[in-house]
């Protein structure tokens, strides 16, 4: 296993768990209860970090799977959409759901093309 296909899996690992998060605080959404500030703050941080050095890999290191370049993309409209949610909740604005919907379904069709790359790498 090359140096490049670890640090895509270690970048896999790091988006897992921010998904965990992320499903806790959709689960708290629906059922009406408070969402945890910090809970939402640990789980933004994971991710943009993740995203922050998926690019920083892109941009540095060879790969001939455009697949990446793509999950790269949705990353960054998730993180956009993650960056609205929690502007509604800072303004005390309850989020769409069609916007919480849309945040998660990006993420997780990032994810999905992540891992199909790093199969291919």
């Amino acid at each position: 296993m090359s140096v490049d296909r670890i640090w895509f899996w270690v970048e896999g690992t790091g988006y897992a768990l921010a998904l965990v998060l992320g499903l806790v605080l959709v689960v708290r959404l629906v059922r009406g209860k408070t969402l945890p500030l910090a809970l939402g703050l640990v789980h933004g941080f994971l991710a943009s970090t993740a995203t922050a050095i998926l690019i920083f890999l892109l941009t540095r290191l060879p790969h001939p799977i455009l697949i990446l370049d793509d999950a790269a993309l949705f990353f960054v409209l998730a993180f956009l959409g993650g960056l609205a949610v929690l502007g509604l909740q800072f303004a005390r604005v309850r989020a769409p759901g069609v916007l919480v919907f849309l945040h998660g379904l990006f993420a997780l069709f990032a994810l999905t093309l992540l891992v199909i790359g790093a199969l291919r790498l």
